[in-house]
């Protein structure tokens, strides 16, 4: 007797361009999944410096503008390094949306707005030496721990942030030339250091 019965069709090969695309896709999963977001800006971060520094000198002119005049810093630094970040992400064919950036903004956000909500509770008080002093010490904590996904040397000037908000809420005289050095100086020298090992 013959065997009537259809023979089962095995499968075709999949084709080693597919094979190829898989795997690419399987190592660029994996090293956005444990990777670093490397295209930090040291020109921003230099930008950002010069801004504060300015900032600071405005506040001495205006002094009752002061906390205004930072709000509007903290804007402008924001913009700034969004923008030179972005930039530098494009010509390296990275974008701000890849795994390892979103999860620096997320170790970066909440010791942030930690610092938002102590600002609106504390401003009733007055007590401008007392944010400012927060806002270095909260800020150092958000670039530390936002800094553990990019480059080693963002968590050391996360440090120094940190090192300088101790100094401005331990002694309250000083905050004013802590906000100077931090905001304007540590910007502007970690920002060089970036762009000359990392580039702009």
């Amino acid at each position: 007797m013959t065997d009537t019965q259809p023979r089962a069709v095995p499968p075709e090969p999949t084709s080693l361009h597919e094979h190829a695309a898989d795997n690419l896709r399987f190592i660029r999963e994996t090293m956005e999944s444990t990777g670093r977001f490397t295209e930090l800006s040291g020109l921003g971060y230099l930008l950002i410096g010069v801004s504060a520094a300015l900032a600071w000198l405005v506040s001495l002119l205006a002094p009752e503008f002061e906390l205004a005049i930072w709000f509007a810093e903290f804007v402008m630094a924001t913009v700034l390094g969004l923008w030179f970040t972005a930039r530098k992400a494009a010509s390296a064919g990275t974008t701000l949306w890849t795994r390892s950036a979103r999860k620096l903004l997320l170790a970066f956000s909440p010791p942030m707005a930690a610092g938002g909500l102590l600002t609106f509770v504390l401003y009733p008080t007055g007590n401008l030496a007392l944010i400012q002093g927060i806002w270095l010490s909260l800020y150092g904590v958000s670039v530390i721990t936002g800094g553990l996904f990019s480059v080693s040397i963002i968590p050391v000037m996360g440090m120094a942030f940190m090192a300088a908000g101790a100094i401005a809420l331990l002694w309250p005289d000083t905050t004013g030339w802590m906000m100077l050095l931090g905001f304007g100086g540590l910007h502007g020298l970690f920002g060089l250091l970036i762009w000359r090992r990392y580039g702009g």
